[in-house]
């Protein structure tokens, strides 16, 4: 949806230069759809719990990806040069919510995207502000299911946080790389020889100390229309570790005995305890798709916060696809998550989806999913933002429509 300018001559009149933008967009997606999900947890959000709630059934926000809605403008500077910005948050059709945490579980408005940025044809782009992470993008790029909120990459990526027993859900600030970053500065290059980089550093902001909580991001992805090859690597500190524990143990009873330990154990917010590497390959012929990934987390301190939590994950995965027709596509994909810290701990999932094309706009989709939790600290969950019981199996199956505009 396109906002005419002229239509505001009136107020330009009085603001001046402050709408002096030669693009300006609202946009945004709409994603809402039916959930039956066996054993549901009875724990405090993603801390692996084996309380179990047992079924339920719900209208659910994102199936494909989370509602949404936005504006981005962009500003021809001349010369090649334009200057851009990009405003969005969430917006939870099942209960109305608008907004969503940021990286310290602050509710913020503009909760996936606030930044402003200049672009270059020549030059690529840097953007400035809270951003979606390039290492999300460079996942789903290499993702027969595309990173979606049911069944891929993405939800594989939250069972390996909710595996490492700190990751609660409350903020987007992760054990294990991330979605989201604030404070971050992005630098996109342009495409050179099919191959699209990402640089990007966020900072911590905690003062006298340059190094804590900051996290730094590289990512690069091929693509030549058939082929598509990804490579990412984060790298965080302290990533305010020490507050989602003190919130972990808070919540269950016993604050002081953590912060004892955490001084004990020297956990800072400049320990390094946040890295996430991963490569990726995606391959089109016809209307048929593949897709394989390998996915290793590590927290380099070592330092276990919770007995039943985890320094050290592996994921595979593999993925295909079949456009049926123009309108309908089927896409699967298998996960499954090694815990290196607690041996013989894993999880594996398998998800099978099919879209219906109503239009250019609406998207009709069926998504089933089956996943197995072996081990304590294990609750993969197969539906986004919808914890599971450890140590549990767990099924799914979600109807839904989404509408872009």
């Amino acid at each position: 949806m396109k906002l005419k300018i002229t239509s505001l001559a009136a107020i330009a009149a009085v603001a001046g230069p402050a709408f002096a933008q030669s693009n300006l967009t609202l946009h945004g997606n709409l994603d809402v759809g039916l959930l039956g999900i066996s054993n549901t947890s009875g724990g405090v959000g993603y801390i692996p719990s084996p309380v179990n709630r047992g079924s339920d059934r719900m209208v659910k926000d994102g199936g494909l990806g989370a509602s949404n809605w936005g504006l981005r403008g962009t500003e021809d500077l001349g010369g090649g040069l334009r200057a851009l910005f990009q405003i969005q948050g969430n917006l939870a059709l099942d209960t109305g919510v608008v907004g969503g945490p940021n990286s310290l579980g602050t509710t913020s408005m503009w909760n996936q995207t606030a930044a402003i940025g200049l672009a270059h044809n020549a030059w690529g782009t840097i953007r400035f502000g809270r951003q979606v992470s390039p290492t999300y993008w460079a996942m789903a790029a290499t993702d027969a299911r595309g990173g979606r909120y049911f069944g891929s990459a993405l939800t594989a990526l939250v069972g390996i946080n909710s595996a490492s027993g700190v990751f609660i859900g409350d903020n987007s600030n992760v054990a294990f790389g991330t979605v989201y970053n604030d404070n971050a500065i992005l630098y996109t290059s342009p495409t050179w020889s099919r191959v699209t980089a990402n640089l990007m550093y966020a900072m911590g902001e905690t003062g006298g100390k340059t190094r804590a909580n900051s996290q730094q991001a590289a990512t690069a992805v091929y693509d030549d229309g058939h082929l598509k090859l990804s490579a990412l690597f984060y790298n965080g500190y302290g990533n305010n570790l020490p507050a989602a524990t003190a919130l972990y143990t808070r919540q269950l009873g016993s604050a002081a005995a953590a912060s004892a330990a955490l001084t004990a154990r020297g956990l800072t917010t400049e320990t390094n305890t946040n890295r996430l590497s991963s490569v990726g390959a995606l391959y089109t012929w016809d209307t048929f798709t593949v897709s394989a990934s390998y996915m290793a987390a590590r927290n380099p301190s070592k330092i276990q916060v919770v007995p039943v939590g985890s320094t050290s994950l592996d994921m595979w995965s593999v993925g295909a696809g079949w456009r049926i027709s123009p309108f309908m596509n089927l896409t699967s994909g298998y996960y499954r998550i090694d815990d290196n810290t607690n041996a013989g701990n894993k999880a594996t999932q398998f998800a099978l989806a099919i879209d219906y094309h109503l239009s250019k706009r609406t998207i009709a989709y069926v998504e089933g999913a089956t996943t197995t939790n072996d081990g304590a600290n294990m609750n993969l969950s197969p539906v986004y933002a919808t914890p599971v019981a450890a140590n549990q199996d767990v099924h799914a199956l979600m109807a839904g429509l989404r509408h872009s505009f």
